[in-house]
């Protein structure tokens, strides 16, 4: 074995491993990068719609997050609403007992000052008939004695002023 033999150069050594070069990429490309970028892209687009779907998701949590607050919203105006009724109510309620009341309570009022007039009334009545009583009783004293015109009037003056003083 020469040293030069292990340099030299051999055509057809080297169009043989040209060829065995270009059909290794061949089969590689066909048979090993391929399914690899076939699979790449499929991991791709699963990649893909996961993100999708989660924005999708996010979106849809939004859209319900706006919906509760709504809700929660038209609740409140809803219980103020509700609240306001009630106070309008209860202070109808209350105006109206007071009214009542004050209605009860004049009506209390009249019915004693009724009381009040018949018995004064009754008093007066009571006191009309002792005064004819006594009037009649000082008309026979008068006539057991004779006085005159003048006498007698100043008589029913002077007895008129005596009960009425009392």
């Amino acid at each position: 074995m020469t040293y030069q033999s292990l340099v030299s150069f051999e055509y057809w050594t080297f169009i043989a491993q040209l060829l065995n070069f270009f059909l290794q990429m061949y089969l590689f490309k066909r048979f090993l990068f391929k399914p690899i970028q076939n699979i790449v892209r499929q991991r791709q687009e699963l990649a893909d719609n996961v993100m999708l779907e989660a924005e999708e998701a996010k979106a849809s949590a939004l859209k319900a997050q706006e919906e509760y607050e709504a809700h929660l919203k038209n609740a409140r105006a809803e219980a103020g609403e509700i609240t306001a009724k009630a106070i309008a109510s209860a202070n109808l309620l209350s105006d109206e007992i007071v009214l009542n009341a004050h209605k009860e309570a004049q009506k209390t009022l009249e019915k004693a000052e009724k009381t009040i007039e018949l018995d004064k009334q009754k008093a007066m009545g009571e006191a009309r008939k002792e005064i004819s009583d006594m009037a009649v009783e000082l008309a026979s004293k008068l006539v057991q004695r004779e006085i005159s015109q003048l006498d007698n009037q100043a008589l029913i003056d002077q007895f008129i002023d005596e009960y009425g003083k009392e």
